[in-house]
């Protein structure tokens, strides 16, 4: 299920340039999607199913986890014909953008809070009603629950391989 609230933003746009028609084009990049998670083709979805962002795109990665949603969209364009290759071939210009977006889920924010309760609990027990180390104890919940709930690095990271590898794509 696809969570429509999910706040997509612009992770950037490359221009290549190859020989191959659109659809292999656009094959290639599902292909290069799918080793990350479920890619979905425009016939598979209703726009009503996206994010308002992600509308009219041509394939959605869903590599969701049970803590939080992330999703790419990749919006595939025909800039036009820019030459010929020595065999007569022409050559195309394609225009790839690419949305991304993260948020946390339900079951993310209960284990964070927890986390947070957890380890003062256990900081608190430990110590013997020694208030700094329980104090201690809690900092580094709060710690782990932070580093759970900031927004996912690692979406905005593989966006940018996704750009740089259909650049270097031919």
């Amino acid at each position: 299920m696809i969570d429509k609230t999910t706040q997509m933003m612009d992770a950037g746009m490359r221009l290549f340039e190859t020989e191959k028609p659109f659809g292999t084009v656009l094959g290639g990049i599902k292909t290069e999607m799918a080793k990350y998670g479920k890619v979905l083709r425009p016939n598979e979805i209703v726009d009503s199913e996206l994010p308002e962002a992600s509308s009219g795109c041509d394939l959605f990665l869903d590599r969701s986890t049970r803590f939080k949603t992330k999703y790419i969209s990749c919006s595939l364009e025909d800039a036009g014909i820019v030459g010929t290759t020595p065999d007569g071939e022409d050559i195309h210009r394609y225009a790839a953008s690419l949305k991304e977006g993260n948020k946390n889920t339900n079951v993310g924010i209960y284990v964070a809070c927890s986390l947070v309760i957890i380890w003062a609990m256990l900081g608190w027990l430990i110590s013997e009603g020694i208030g700094w180390i329980a104090l201690i104890f809690a900092i580094l919940g709060i710690y782990g629950a932070w580093r759970m709930l900031r927004p996912s690095q690692d979406n905005a990271k593989l966006a940018n391989r996704f750009l740089d590898t259909f650049e270097k794509a031919k």
